[in-house]
């Protein structure tokens, strides 16, 4: 049986019989720690769902932004110079991440981590509206009482007013205490269940990542293959020497020295 679905139907029998409200919490130390904790839960929950959710549009605006830059390159040069070979290796590599690599781990990620985290927080809802009811059927059970101590304090010849007085808070009673007990029941096993969801899921995360890093990696192997062979330690200085003197020559455009 799936586990979400009975923790749900557990907390909705509680309260589907019954439309009341409850103060009487205050006065639960069992309920009251599991709201502190649950409340901790679902703080938690809800922002690892926003950072699964950012970490799969990161690595969409990712592969989307080196596959324009490779792009905006290409289109930077052409009217100058056919591309070298390694820039070209690169613009259908980049080419490739985006069109193959990327949706492939989205598909992935999206079905094996933020999926079953989704549906995990996906009854985060229903244990909050089952909180909320409590507080509904403790007021209705205070309120209960209070008509029953006025009935019992008048003088009064009709003995079925105190009677269904009480029938009242009897049946006030049993709906918040039923629906209490469920919550205090059913908060710890939502809470311990998040290891059979995050377990799994980072498994899948990493092993999705992996995949995705390693088909990136086939692509770009290409193009280091195209990369002029490095010409030993003094390589940086060297193209940083290139990249000066090219500086130099711009500098000495005229355009540069009108001060305009």
């Amino acid at each position: 049986m799936n586990i979400w679905d009975s923790t749900k139907r557990g907390v909705s029998r509680a309260g589907a019989s019954i439309s009341g409200g409850g103060s009487h919490g205050s006065a639960d130390p069992g309920f009251n720690e599991q709201e502190i904790r649950f409340r901790n839960l679902e703080r938690r929950a809800m922002k690892l769902l926003q950072e699964t959710k950012g970490y799969r549009s990161s690595v969409a605006e990712m592969t989307a932004s080196q596959n324009a830059l490779a792009e905006n390159l290409y289109a930077f040069l052409i009217d100058v110079q056919q591309p070298q070979d390694y820039q070209a290796e690169y613009s259908q590599a980049a080419g490739a991440i985006s069109r193959e690599a990327q949706p492939q781990f989205n598909d992935i990620y999206t079905r094996t981590v933020m999926q079953p985290m989704a549906q995990y927080c996906g009854y985060l809802p229903e244990f909050d509206k089952a909180i909320k009811k409590r507080k509904i059927l403790g007021d209705d059970l205070e309120k209960a009482r209070r008509t029953l101590s006025k009935v019992q304090s008048k003088a009064t010849d009709d003995p079925m007013a105190v009677e269904n007085a009480e029938q009242d808070v009897k049946y006030a009673e049993e709906a918040f205490e039923s629906l209490n007990r469920t919550l205090i029941s059913e908060i710890p096993k939502l809470i311990n269940s998040r290891v059979y969801v995050t377990d799994p899921s980072f498994e899948a995360f990493v092993k999705t990542q992996l995949q995705f890093f390693s088909d990136s990696l086939g692509h770009m192997s290409r193009v280091a293959q195209r990369l002029p062979p490095q010409s030993g330690s003094d390589e940086d200085k060297v193209l940083d020497e290139r990249v000066d003197s090219v500086m130099s020559q711009i500098r000495s455009l005229n355009i540069c020295t009108l001060n305009v």
